[in-house]
């Protein structure tokens, strides 16, 4: 039997509208997106910039893992090779279901082991810098970390 390599991509999907303001807070707004969202919007972009070999490529190992709302993180798992297609298309997904994002590859990885140990060791730093930012701005400490740290355990299916 012939094991399918793959690989997982962390990614970060930043509002549009935040990046274009100096990012003097934090947008603790959940986005309005699911998982099926995310997975089309990431198809179309594959097809608009490699055509129906791109789509046809990365179609057949493409899912979405992990979908948190709240930090705006994603995991995107992907076969070995048709992987950067993926890579490649993702700074330019720029519209999930009427929102403007901006998306940021963080990680690629093998492991959804590996993915998950970089997003909790990325959320601690991001929860100390908000930590400073809370403290000048005298804000609610507990909610504010409750939703950096909403990492929920991931299922490998």
């Amino acid at each position: 039997m012939v094991r399918f390599k793959k690989r997982y991509f962390v990614v970060e999907f930043e509002r549009a509208h935040h990046i274009n303001q100096c990012k003097e807070y934090f947008d603790i707004e959940p986005l309005n997106s699911k998982d099926i969202d995310i997975a089309n919007a990431v198809k179309d972009k594959v097809q608009e910039l490699h055509g129906d070999f791109g789509r046809a490529s990365i179609s057949v190992g493409f899912k979405v893992i992990y979908a948190n709302t709240t930090t705006r993180l994603v995991i995107i798992r992907t076969r070995h090779g048709p992987h950067r297609l993926v890579a490649s298309a993702l700074p330019f997904v720029t519209k999930i279901r009427n929102e403007g994002v901006v998306g940021q590859l963080l990680y690629t990885g093998a492991t959804i082991k590996h993915c998950q140990l970089f997003m909790v060791r990325r959320q601690t730093r991001k929860l100390e810098m908000a930590k400073k930012w809370l403290t000048k701005k005298k804000m609610d400490q507990k909610e504010i970390s409750d939703n950096i740290m909403d990492i929920r355990q991931i299922d490998p299916c």
